[in-house]
């Protein structure tokens, strides 16, 4: 899984707007997709300057807190693999590199401690969905669950979760339901009655969200057939007992689900994983697999902004490997739309402060 690296073509999400913007719509009226409400509110102001250092966050202050909302920073770990295997040390930097340079704190430690009490109850949603073989990295998870009991989260304060504990383990990750440390278990046959309701219908959320205080969303970069890309916003579909009724209207339904209070308030931070990625989805299992093997992470306090970001490295990784797609972009900046007029983040190139740092 060679990285691509020969520039064939070069086409950014800002690319795509300014082409649609100038004429493509003839070539996009083929991919008929959902609007946004005509009488949706705008987009997300423009946040506070980025050289501000943002405000300490309480328990409840949910994503808003620290205060800029538009910063995404990928952080690249040019020795982050080691042959097949992700090195630990490597992955710690980026996470220490990414979490100061998002907060402005000079800490690594102090930036986890503002975002995260020892009181706080932290669910940490990651994407082993069984479908796929390309996920969440374990190491990666490992080395954020280290940094949450480094800044005084006491471990057993700590869950880990997906859809089913039967897809955790073939993702790799150990399931611990009761003993010390760490907990990490699926749903399973534990959701309860329908709790929420998404587009006018009923969905049953998973007890380790609705339980929590906190909210770390940790998805793995994909292409989708359905919504262009499935990354932070879409990852949540696992958060709920049967996430395939919800890909009719798909683009509004990724929106109200991330606009419900249980994700929406309690969602502190979003870490990307961009160590491997999916540029091509198949038409039979695996729908998903690793096609390209990155070295970076994106982390972020906004999901729209985060989710803009990731599309236009898969549209970037696409281009450079001579496969350009302007449909599944299209689709994609539906999702971001919809998701802007909920007011969930900012989807304009212009309004998001796009950070790359090097360890």
């Amino acid at each position: 899984m060679a990285k691509h690296t020969s520039p064939k073509h070069h086409l950014t999400r800002k690319a795509f707007i300014q082409l649609s913007a100038a004429g493509a719509a003839g070539f996009l009226a083929a991919c008929q997709h959902a609007e946004a409400p005509t009488d949706a509110p705008a987009d997300t102001p423009t946040p506070p300057s980025p050289t501000e250092k943002p405000a300490t966050a309480t328990p409840d202050a949910g994503r808003g807190q620290p205060d800029i909302t538009s910063r995404v920073v990928q952080t690249h770990g040019a020795e982050v693999w080691k042959d097949d295997a992700l090195s630990p040390p490597v992955l710690r930097r980026m996470l220490d590199a990414s979490i100061t340079r998002l907060t402005g704190a000079d800490d690594a430690r102090d930036a986890w401690a503002s975002l995260f009490s020892p009181d706080d109850r932290i669910a940490v949603k990651v994407n082993a969905f069984y479908n796929s073989l390309i996920w969440t990295h374990v190491p990666l998870v490992t080395a954020v669950t280290d940094c949450l009991q480094e800044a005084g989260v006491p471990a057993d304060r700590i869950v880990v979760y997906d859809q089913t504990s039967d897809e955790l383990t073939t993702a790799g990750f150990a399931v611990n339901r009761e003993d010390a440390g760490i907990r990490c278990y699926g749903s399973d046959k534990s959701y309860p009655a329908d709790n929420a309701e998404v587009g006018g219908m009923p969905i049953s959320l998973s007890p380790a969200l609705t339980e929590c205080t906190a909210l770390i969303n940790m998805p793995v970069l994909k292409s989708h057939m359905l919504s262009g890309i499935t990354f932070a916003m879409k990852n949540h579909f696992g958060s709920t007992q049967y996430p395939g009724t919800l890909h009719s209207g798909i683009a509004r339904k990724i929106a109200a689900l991330n606009a419900l209070p249980e994700i929406k308030d309690r969602t502190r931070l979003i870490i990307g994983d961009v160590l491997e990625a999916n540029l091509e989805y198949g038409y039979s299992f695996p729908y998903w697999e690793a096609d390209y093997r990155g070295d970076s992470i994106l982390m972020s306090f906004d999901p729209v902004a985060h989710d803009a970001v990731g599309l236009e490295i898969l549209a970037q990784l696409l281009a450079d490997a001579g496969k350009p797609d302007l449909s599944l972009m299209s689709i994609a900046e539906d999702c971001l739309a919809e998701a802007a007029a909920l007011n969930l983040g900012t989807h304009l190139p212009e309004s998001i402060e796009r950070v790359e740092l090097n360890v």
